[in-house]
């Protein structure tokens, strides 16, 4: 299992990152409270588990797989470290306006976005390196995949697919910001259409390969099904929520 020093490390180094993107308007206040669901958050289950398990084993391994839960932090214990969180930011902005600190205070709103996103880049980290490789999830990803020998030739429309997917992004790209002289803010728009079309439509293709056809080996061995959900997931979707935490 990671430490709390990768933990709260990644958290704020990702924090960090997206304070400089945005010239300080993703403040100290966002990171500390990132880094504190980053690790805290998901892991005080882990630790009311140990707790309680010599008095109460039961209850202990219902409250590990509840908390050290993506699902389950989300909803059960994140609206609550958002509430205290938002809270006991007020508090303290209010003691360093008295004494010439800079903290920001967050709304309930963006505390539990932070809450959210910090739960999301912890398990970003547990999926892959807990358990051994044995992680559920994890597990599910590579499942994905097929790793067997001898690998099943490629389908021919598999290749073409493929293909046509990847220089469609390439070349997207490519014409959106080198042929065009749109603005910066519209050619991102274009780009973030592009990205997210292209998505859409392959990982349809390899839904309805993979679960309603049963093919196995659709893009060779590569697990993309498992692999392109856990980035959205779980890098993708801290970066939005961090964004969209900004008090404009």
């Amino acid at each position: 299992m990671p430490s709390p020093v990768v933990h709260v490390g990644y958290a704020l180094g990702f924090g960090t990152l997206i304070m400089t993107a945005t010239k300080g308007s993703f403040t100290a206040s966002h990171c500390l409270l990132l880094a504190v669901n980053s690790f805290f958050g998901p892991d005080i289950g882990s630790f009311i588990g140990w707790c309680l398990s010599l008095t109460f084993p039961a209850l202990a391994d219902t409250a590990m797989s509840y908390i050290h839960d993506s699902i389950g932090y989300i909803t059960l214990i994140a609206p609550l470290i958002a509430f205290l969180s938002s809270k006991l930011l007020k508090k303290c902005s209010r003691w360093c306006d008295e004494n010439n600190s800079s903290l920001i205070s967050l709304n309930l709103k963006n505390c539990y976005l932070l809450s959210i996103a910090g739960c999301l880049l912890h398990f970003q980290i547990d999926h892959i390196f807990e358990e051994n490789g044995k992680d559920k999830f994890y597990q599910w990803i590579l499942s994905t995949g097929y790793f067997q020998k001898p690998t099943p030739p490629f389908l021919p429309l598999s290749v073409i697919f493929v293909g046509a997917c990847t220089l469609s992004l390439f070349f997207g790209f490519a014409w959106i910001h080198l042929s065009t002289r749109e603005t910066l803010s519209v050619r991102l728009k274009y780009t973030l259409i592009l990205f997210v079309s292209v998505t859409i439509i392959y990982l349809t293709y390899l839904a309805v390969s993979q679960i309603i056809l049963k093919k196995i080996a659709v893009v060779g061995e590569e697990a993309d099904l498992g692999v392109m959900i856990f980035l959205i997931i779980f890098h993708i979707l801290p970066f939005i929520l961090c964004l969209l935490s900004i008090q404009h």
